[in-house]
Protein backbone atom coordinates (compact mmCIF):
# COMPACT_ATOMS: atom_id res chain seq x y z
CA UNK A 1 0.00 0.00 0.00
CA UNK A 2 0.99 3.61 -0.82
CA UNK A 3 2.48 5.89 1.81
CA UNK A 4 0.24 8.90 2.39
CA UNK A 5 2.24 12.12 2.17
CA UNK A 6 1.69 13.04 5.59
CA UNK A 7 3.06 9.67 7.43
CA UNK A 8 6.27 11.10 5.39
CA UNK A 9 5.79 14.72 6.39
CA UNK A 10 4.68 14.24 10.37
CA UNK A 11 7.76 12.81 11.24
CA UNK A 12 10.12 14.93 9.43
CA UNK A 13 8.75 18.18 10.46
CA UNK A 14 8.66 15.94 14.43
CA UNK A 15 12.24 15.51 14.15
CA UNK A 16 13.24 19.01 12.91
CA UNK A 17 11.17 20.48 15.44
CA UNK A 18 12.64 18.44 18.38
CA UNK A 19 16.23 19.44 16.96
CA UNK A 20 15.62 23.15 17.00
CA UNK A 21 13.97 23.04 20.64
CA UNK A 22 17.25 21.37 22.14
CA UNK A 23 18.54 24.78 22.40
CA UNK A 24 16.25 26.69 23.91
CA UNK A 25 15.80 23.59 26.52
CA UNK A 26 19.25 23.93 27.31
CA UNK A 27 18.97 28.16 28.04
CA UNK A 28 15.79 27.78 30.44
CA UNK A 29 17.46 24.83 32.43
CA UNK A 30 20.79 27.25 32.96
CA UNK A 31 18.60 30.21 34.04
CA UNK A 32 16.39 27.55 36.22
CA UNK A 33 12.66 28.67 34.26
CA UNK A 34 11.27 25.00 35.24
CA UNK A 35 8.09 25.82 34.05
CA UNK A 36 9.75 26.61 31.05
CA UNK A 37 12.10 23.61 30.63
CA UNK A 38 8.87 21.33 31.53
CA UNK A 39 6.92 23.39 28.79
CA UNK A 40 9.80 22.46 26.18
CA UNK A 41 10.20 18.60 27.38
CA UNK A 42 6.11 18.09 27.07
CA UNK A 43 6.65 19.52 23.41
CA UNK A 44 9.64 17.28 22.83
CA UNK A 45 7.95 14.16 24.01
CA UNK A 46 4.80 14.10 21.86
CA UNK A 47 7.09 15.02 18.57
CA UNK A 48 8.80 11.38 19.58
CA UNK A 49 5.35 9.73 19.57
CA UNK A 50 4.57 11.68 16.28
CA UNK A 51 7.67 9.88 14.90
CA UNK A 52 7.08 6.78 16.63
CA UNK A 53 3.31 6.63 15.95
CA UNK A 54 4.25 7.51 12.13
CA UNK A 55 6.55 4.95 11.72
CA UNK A 56 5.04 1.97 13.31
CA UNK A 57 1.43 2.45 11.47
CA UNK A 58 2.14 4.31 8.43
CA UNK A 59 -0.73 3.18 5.83
CA UNK A 60 -3.73 1.90 6.79
CA UNK A 61 -3.80 -1.80 5.93
CA UNK A 62 -5.31 -2.86 9.45
CA UNK A 63 -4.42 -6.67 9.08
CA UNK A 64 -0.78 -5.97 9.11
CA UNK A 65 -1.00 -3.27 12.46
CA UNK A 66 0.74 -3.97 15.21
CA UNK A 67 -1.09 -4.25 18.86
CA UNK A 68 0.99 -1.35 20.40
CA UNK A 69 0.11 -3.32 23.37
CA UNK A 70 2.74 -1.73 25.94
CA UNK A 71 3.80 1.20 24.40
CA UNK A 72 -0.12 2.18 23.42
CA UNK A 73 -0.95 2.08 26.88
CA UNK A 74 2.20 4.56 28.39
CA UNK A 75 1.62 6.74 25.28
CA UNK A 76 -2.49 7.91 25.98
CA UNK A 77 -1.67 8.54 29.78
CA UNK A 78 1.34 10.86 28.68
CA UNK A 79 -1.09 12.44 25.95
CA UNK A 80 -3.67 12.57 28.53
CA UNK A 81 -1.51 14.60 31.35
CA UNK A 82 -0.31 16.50 28.31
CA UNK A 83 -3.89 18.13 27.75
CA UNK A 84 -3.45 19.94 31.46
CA UNK A 85 0.30 20.07 31.88
CA UNK A 86 0.96 22.29 28.85
CA UNK A 87 -1.94 25.03 30.06
CA UNK A 88 -0.35 24.28 33.67
CA UNK A 89 3.05 25.45 32.65
CA UNK A 90 1.88 28.22 30.73
CA UNK A 91 -0.46 29.42 33.63
CA UNK A 92 2.88 28.84 35.85
CA UNK A 93 5.06 31.21 33.34
CA UNK A 94 2.63 34.17 33.38
CA UNK A 95 2.49 34.06 36.96
CA UNK A 96 6.11 34.36 37.64
CA UNK A 97 6.44 36.92 35.16
CA UNK A 98 3.39 38.95 36.77
CA UNK A 99 5.21 38.71 40.37
CA UNK A 100 8.59 39.87 38.79
CA UNK A 101 6.62 43.48 38.47
CA UNK A 102 4.89 43.29 41.31
CA UNK A 103 5.86 46.46 43.19
CA UNK A 104 3.46 45.50 46.34
CA UNK A 105 5.35 42.28 47.29
CA UNK A 106 8.63 42.80 46.24
CA UNK A 107 10.82 42.50 49.02
CA UNK A 108 14.69 42.50 49.82
CA UNK A 109 15.38 39.09 50.34
CA UNK A 110 12.23 36.27 49.67
CA UNK A 111 11.62 34.59 53.34
CA UNK A 112 11.70 30.57 52.75
CA UNK A 113 7.36 30.44 52.62
CA UNK A 114 7.30 32.82 50.18
CA UNK A 115 10.17 30.36 48.03
CA UNK A 116 8.06 27.55 49.17
CA UNK A 117 4.81 28.80 48.25
CA UNK A 118 6.31 29.78 44.21
CA UNK A 119 8.33 26.17 43.97
CA UNK A 120 4.38 24.43 45.12
CA UNK A 121 2.57 26.49 42.70
CA UNK A 122 5.33 25.48 40.03
CA UNK A 123 5.38 21.81 41.30
CA UNK A 124 1.27 21.71 41.15
CA UNK A 125 0.59 22.69 37.78
CA UNK A 126 3.65 21.02 36.07
CA UNK A 127 3.55 17.64 37.96
CA UNK A 128 1.44 16.85 40.43
CA UNK A 129 -2.02 17.98 38.15
CA UNK A 130 -0.63 15.58 35.39
CA UNK A 131 -0.06 12.78 37.54
CA UNK A 132 -3.71 13.36 38.76
CA UNK A 133 -4.91 13.74 35.58
CA UNK A 134 -3.44 9.84 34.42
CA UNK A 135 -4.38 8.60 37.41
CA UNK A 136 -8.15 9.51 37.43
CA UNK A 137 -7.96 8.53 33.23
CA UNK A 138 -8.50 4.85 34.39
CA UNK A 139 -12.67 6.06 36.16
CA UNK A 140 -13.65 7.53 32.31
CA UNK A 141 -11.53 5.10 30.24
CA UNK A 142 -14.04 3.12 27.57
CA UNK A 143 -11.41 0.89 26.11
CA UNK A 144 -7.35 0.64 26.87
CA UNK A 145 -6.75 2.93 23.70
CA UNK A 146 -7.75 2.97 19.83
CA UNK A 147 -5.35 2.74 17.12
CA UNK A 148 -5.41 5.30 14.16
CA UNK A 149 -3.56 5.29 11.01
CA UNK A 150 -0.37 7.31 11.17
CA UNK A 151 -1.99 9.54 14.90
CA UNK A 152 -0.88 5.42 15.74
CA UNK A 153 -2.20 5.59 19.60
CA UNK A 154 -5.48 7.57 20.60
CA UNK A 155 -7.20 7.25 24.13
CA UNK A 156 -10.96 6.61 24.45
CA UNK A 157 -13.31 7.89 27.28
CA UNK A 158 -16.34 6.61 28.01
CA UNK A 159 -20.08 8.70 27.11
CA UNK A 160 -20.84 10.31 30.48
CA UNK A 161 -21.10 13.30 32.44
CA UNK A 162 -17.79 11.79 34.31
CA UNK A 163 -15.50 12.20 31.17
CA UNK A 164 -16.97 15.78 31.32
CA UNK A 165 -15.94 16.81 34.75
CA UNK A 166 -12.84 15.03 34.79
CA UNK A 167 -11.23 15.62 31.89
CA UNK A 168 -12.59 17.87 28.78
CA UNK A 169 -13.58 21.10 31.18
CA UNK A 170 -10.14 20.83 32.93
CA UNK A 171 -7.67 22.02 30.10
CA UNK A 172 -9.97 25.02 29.30
CA UNK A 173 -10.07 26.24 33.12
CA UNK A 174 -6.72 25.87 33.19
CA UNK A 175 -6.40 28.13 30.18
CA UNK A 176 -8.39 30.91 31.60
CA UNK A 177 -6.47 31.55 34.69
CA UNK A 178 -3.78 31.52 32.30
CA UNK A 179 -5.14 34.39 30.50
CA UNK A 180 -6.12 35.88 33.37
CA UNK A 181 -2.34 36.27 34.42
CA UNK A 182 -1.18 37.14 31.52
CA UNK A 183 -3.57 40.25 31.38
CA UNK A 184 -2.12 41.02 34.45
CA UNK A 185 1.37 41.12 32.58
CA UNK A 186 0.05 43.17 30.19
CA UNK A 187 -1.70 45.30 33.13
CA UNK A 188 2.14 46.23 34.45
CA UNK A 189 4.09 46.24 31.27
CA UNK A 190 2.21 49.00 30.20
CA UNK A 191 1.98 50.70 33.84
CA UNK A 192 5.91 50.52 34.57
CA UNK A 193 6.59 50.92 30.92
CA UNK A 194 8.77 53.74 31.69
CA UNK A 195 10.44 51.67 34.45
CA UNK A 196 9.92 48.38 33.22
CA UNK A 197 14.23 48.17 32.83
CA UNK A 198 15.10 49.01 36.62
CA UNK A 199 12.42 47.15 38.11
CA UNK A 200 14.15 43.87 36.52
CA UNK A 201 17.15 44.78 37.27
CA UNK A 202 16.16 45.11 40.61
CA UNK A 203 13.80 41.63 40.66
CA UNK A 204 15.31 38.43 42.37
CA UNK A 205 15.00 36.63 38.24
CA UNK A 206 17.43 35.73 35.96
CA UNK A 207 15.38 37.84 32.99
CA UNK A 208 16.99 40.79 30.88
CA UNK A 209 14.64 43.13 29.41
CA UNK A 210 14.84 40.84 25.63
CA UNK A 211 14.87 37.24 28.08
CA UNK A 212 11.36 38.61 29.99
CA UNK A 213 9.61 40.13 26.79
CA UNK A 214 10.77 36.88 24.47
CA UNK A 215 9.25 34.44 27.27
CA UNK A 216 6.28 36.57 27.47
CA UNK A 217 5.27 36.95 23.50
CA UNK A 218 6.31 32.77 23.32
CA UNK A 219 3.70 31.89 26.05
CA UNK A 220 1.28 34.85 24.88
CA UNK A 221 1.46 33.65 21.02
CA UNK A 222 0.94 29.73 22.43
CA UNK A 223 -2.04 30.57 24.83
CA UNK A 224 -3.59 32.22 21.57
CA UNK A 225 -3.44 29.54 19.69
CA UNK A 226 -4.52 26.91 22.69
CA UNK A 227 -7.49 28.41 23.81
CA UNK A 228 -9.50 28.21 20.83
CA UNK A 229 -8.25 24.52 20.46
CA UNK A 230 -9.45 23.81 23.62
CA UNK A 231 -12.97 25.17 23.19
CA UNK A 232 -12.84 23.52 19.94
CA UNK A 233 -12.04 20.27 21.43
CA UNK A 234 -14.37 20.27 24.06
CA UNK A 235 -17.31 21.12 21.74
CA UNK A 236 -16.32 18.11 19.63
CA UNK A 237 -15.91 15.85 22.68
CA UNK A 238 -19.19 17.04 23.82
CA UNK A 239 -20.99 16.96 20.40
CA UNK A 240 -19.68 12.77 19.84
CA UNK A 241 -20.55 11.44 23.62
CA UNK A 242 -24.22 13.17 23.55
CA UNK A 243 -26.08 11.90 24.90
CA UNK A 244 -24.90 11.00 28.01
CA UNK A 245 -25.86 7.76 29.93
CA UNK A 246 -25.75 7.42 33.46
CA UNK A 247 -22.39 6.51 34.49
CA UNK A 248 -21.57 2.89 35.62
CA UNK A 249 -18.14 1.16 36.52
CA UNK A 250 -19.06 -1.96 35.34
CA UNK A 251 -20.55 0.04 31.68
CA UNK A 252 -16.96 1.62 31.45
CA UNK A 253 -15.30 -1.30 31.91
CA UNK A 254 -17.32 -4.13 30.08
CA UNK A 255 -15.74 -7.56 29.15
CA UNK A 256 -14.02 -6.49 26.18
CA UNK A 257 -12.37 -3.22 27.62
CA UNK A 258 -9.53 -5.16 26.28
CA UNK A 259 -10.82 -5.32 22.59
CA UNK A 260 -8.62 -2.49 20.35
CA UNK A 261 -10.41 -0.90 18.09
CA UNK A 262 -8.42 0.09 14.75
CA UNK A 263 -9.57 3.01 12.08
CA UNK A 264 -8.23 3.82 8.75
CA UNK A 265 -6.42 7.66 8.90
CA UNK A 266 -7.26 8.53 5.10
CA UNK A 267 -4.11 10.35 4.98
CA UNK A 268 -5.40 12.51 7.81
CA UNK A 269 -3.85 12.80 10.85
CA UNK A 270 -5.26 14.18 14.34
CA UNK A 271 -5.23 17.91 14.20
CA UNK A 272 -3.50 17.65 17.67
CA UNK A 273 -0.43 15.95 16.42
CA UNK A 274 0.53 19.42 14.81
CA UNK A 275 0.41 21.34 18.28
CA UNK A 276 4.00 20.16 19.18
CA UNK A 277 5.36 20.45 15.89
CA UNK A 278 4.41 24.46 15.80
CA UNK A 279 5.88 24.50 19.47
CA UNK A 280 9.61 23.42 18.74
CA UNK A 281 9.43 26.11 15.94
CA UNK A 282 8.20 28.95 18.08
CA UNK A 283 10.74 27.76 21.11
CA UNK A 284 13.53 28.32 18.51
CA UNK A 285 12.09 31.76 16.69
CA UNK A 286 11.85 33.50 20.20
CA UNK A 287 15.14 31.43 21.76
CA UNK A 288 17.26 29.50 19.30
CA UNK A 289 18.58 33.22 17.34
CA UNK A 290 19.72 35.25 20.79
CA UNK A 291 23.62 35.72 21.84
CA UNK A 292 22.96 33.02 24.12
CA UNK A 293 21.64 30.45 21.25
CA UNK A 294 25.26 31.62 19.62
CA UNK A 295 27.22 30.63 22.35
CA UNK A 296 25.70 27.35 22.60
CA UNK A 297 26.05 26.63 18.78
CA UNK A 298 29.77 27.99 18.89
CA UNK A 299 30.72 25.63 21.66
CA UNK A 300 29.53 22.76 19.47
CA UNK A 301 31.10 23.93 16.81
CA UNK A 302 34.71 23.91 18.41
CA UNK A 303 33.46 20.58 20.26
CA UNK A 304 33.27 18.91 16.53
CA UNK A 305 36.96 20.68 15.40
CA UNK A 306 35.66 23.93 14.38
CA UNK A 307 38.58 25.93 15.39
CA UNK A 308 37.91 28.60 12.96
CA UNK A 309 34.81 30.16 14.69
CA UNK A 310 34.91 33.24 16.42
CA UNK A 311 33.90 34.54 19.94
CA UNK A 312 31.69 37.45 20.66
CA UNK A 313 34.26 40.65 20.66
CA UNK A 314 33.15 42.07 24.17
CA UNK A 315 31.06 39.65 27.14
CA UNK A 316 28.35 41.72 28.36
CA UNK A 317 28.27 42.13 32.11
CA UNK A 318 24.25 43.23 32.04
CA UNK A 319 22.87 39.89 31.32
CA UNK A 320 24.24 36.18 31.38
CA UNK A 321 23.04 33.21 29.89
CA UNK A 322 24.35 30.73 32.19
CA UNK A 323 24.27 33.63 35.71
CA UNK A 324 21.92 32.98 38.22
CA UNK A 325 20.40 35.43 41.40
CA UNK A 326 19.93 33.56 44.04
CA UNK A 327 18.29 36.27 45.54
CA UNK A 328 18.23 40.02 45.70
CA UNK A 329 21.14 40.79 48.43
CA UNK A 330 23.40 39.99 45.73
CA UNK A 331 24.65 42.98 44.89
CA UNK A 332 26.93 44.69 42.50
CA UNK A 333 29.07 47.60 44.17
CA UNK A 334 30.36 50.74 42.59
CA UNK A 335 32.35 53.04 44.65
CA UNK A 336 33.79 56.64 44.20
CA UNK A 337 36.07 58.45 45.80
CA UNK A 338 36.82 62.15 46.13
CA UNK A 339 40.60 63.23 45.98
CA UNK A 340 42.34 64.94 49.55
CA UNK A 341 42.72 68.57 49.23
CA UNK A 342 44.83 70.38 51.34
CA UNK A 343 45.19 73.66 51.38
CA UNK A 344 47.35 76.54 53.92
CA UNK A 345 46.29 80.04 54.25
CA UNK A 346 48.58 82.47 56.06
CA UNK A 347 51.24 79.27 57.81
CA UNK A 348 47.97 79.27 61.07
CA UNK A 349 44.72 77.65 59.07
CA UNK A 350 44.50 73.66 58.02
CA UNK A 351 41.88 72.28 56.47
CA UNK A 352 41.60 68.46 55.39
CA UNK A 353 37.98 66.89 54.21
CA UNK A 354 38.20 63.40 52.97
CA UNK A 355 34.84 62.19 51.61
CA UNK A 356 33.37 58.57 50.48
CA UNK A 357 30.49 57.58 48.58
CA UNK A 358 29.37 54.18 48.87
CA UNK A 359 26.58 53.66 46.41
CA UNK A 360 25.68 49.63 46.12
CA UNK A 361 22.79 49.24 43.03
CA UNK A 362 20.86 46.13 43.30
CA UNK A 363 21.92 44.22 40.10
CA UNK A 364 21.60 47.27 38.00
CA UNK A 365 25.61 48.94 38.93
CA UNK A 366 27.98 49.74 36.13
CA UNK A 367 31.63 48.80 36.36
CA UNK A 368 34.19 51.58 36.37
CA UNK A 369 35.86 51.61 32.51
CA UNK A 370 39.27 52.28 34.31
CA UNK A 371 41.49 50.22 36.21
CA UNK A 372 41.67 50.71 39.93
CA UNK A 373 44.33 51.99 42.07
CA UNK A 374 45.03 51.86 45.15
CA UNK A 375 43.85 54.71 47.58
CA UNK A 376 47.04 54.36 49.59
CA UNK A 377 49.15 55.06 46.51
CA UNK A 378 47.03 58.07 45.26
CA UNK A 379 47.64 59.46 48.66
CA UNK A 380 51.19 58.94 48.96
CA UNK A 381 51.92 60.28 45.34
CA UNK A 382 49.57 63.49 46.29
CA UNK A 383 51.34 64.01 49.67
CA UNK A 384 54.74 64.16 48.04
CA UNK A 385 53.84 66.99 45.97
CA UNK A 386 52.23 69.06 49.09
CA UNK A 387 54.53 70.97 50.73
CA UNK A 388 55.45 70.58 54.11
CA UNK A 389 53.51 73.06 56.48
CA UNK A 390 55.41 74.60 58.89
CA UNK A 391 55.48 74.76 62.60
CA UNK A 392 52.62 76.69 64.39
CA UNK A 393 53.54 79.31 66.89
CA UNK A 394 52.41 77.23 69.71
CA UNK A 395 52.80 80.63 72.09
CA UNK A 396 49.66 82.56 70.12
CA UNK A 397 46.53 81.31 71.91
CA UNK A 398 45.37 78.23 69.86
CA UNK A 399 41.28 77.35 69.15
CA UNK A 400 40.32 73.91 67.76
CA UNK A 401 37.43 73.30 66.40
CA UNK A 402 36.86 69.26 65.12
CA UNK A 403 33.35 68.15 63.66
CA UNK A 404 32.71 64.60 62.94
CA UNK A 405 29.33 64.20 61.01
CA UNK A 406 27.95 60.95 59.20
CA UNK A 407 24.40 60.63 57.07
CA UNK A 408 22.61 57.49 56.28
CA UNK A 409 19.76 57.35 53.90
CA UNK A 410 18.06 54.21 52.26
CA UNK A 411 15.47 54.34 49.52
CA UNK A 412 12.85 51.66 48.13
CA UNK A 413 10.83 51.39 45.50
CA UNK A 414 7.51 51.97 45.55
CA UNK A 415 5.58 49.22 47.49
CA UNK A 416 2.35 49.93 45.82
CA UNK A 417 1.12 49.68 42.07
CA UNK A 418 -1.42 52.35 42.30
CA UNK A 419 0.61 55.04 43.36
CA UNK A 420 2.14 57.73 41.24
CA UNK A 421 5.44 57.81 39.50
CA UNK A 422 8.21 59.79 40.99
CA UNK A 423 10.09 62.27 39.81
CA UNK A 424 13.28 61.04 41.22
CA UNK A 425 14.50 57.26 40.82
CA UNK A 426 13.35 56.16 44.04
CA UNK A 427 11.56 53.24 42.55
CA UNK A 428 14.93 51.01 42.49
CA UNK A 429 16.13 49.81 46.01
CA UNK A 430 19.44 51.82 46.79
CA UNK A 431 21.42 52.34 49.44
CA UNK A 432 23.42 55.15 50.24
CA UNK A 433 26.16 55.64 53.07
CA UNK A 434 27.68 59.55 52.77
CA UNK A 435 30.55 60.00 55.39
CA UNK A 436 32.63 62.73 56.07
CA UNK A 437 35.08 64.21 58.46
CA UNK A 438 36.54 67.74 58.48
CA UNK A 439 38.80 68.61 61.01
CA UNK A 440 39.44 72.68 60.70
CA UNK A 441 42.45 74.06 62.95
CA UNK A 442 41.91 78.14 63.77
Amino acid sequence: MALYAQTLLVPILSVVSMVLSITPLILHWQNRNWPATCLICWCLGLNLFNVVNALIWPNDDIDSWWSGVGLCDLEVKIMIASYVAVPGNLLCIFRNLASVLDTRRATLVPSKQQRWRNHFIDILFCIVVPVMAMITHIIYQKSRYVLWGISGCVNSFDESWVSFVLSFIWPPIICFIAGYYCGLVLYRLHKYRSQFGSILESANSNLSKSRFLRLFFLSFVMLLAIIPTQIFVIYKNVQYSYPWHRYSWSTAHSPDWGTIPKWRSDGEVFFDRWVPITSGFLFFLFFGCGHDAARIYRTVLRFFGFTCVRGPPLASTVSSGTGSMNSRAKILGRKKRSSDSRTYVNNITSTRVAGTIYEDLEMGASVPRGPKRSAWLRLFKLSSRVRKPPTPDLSTPLNLICTNAWAGTSMSRGSSDFTETPTRRDFIRVKQVISQESEVQL
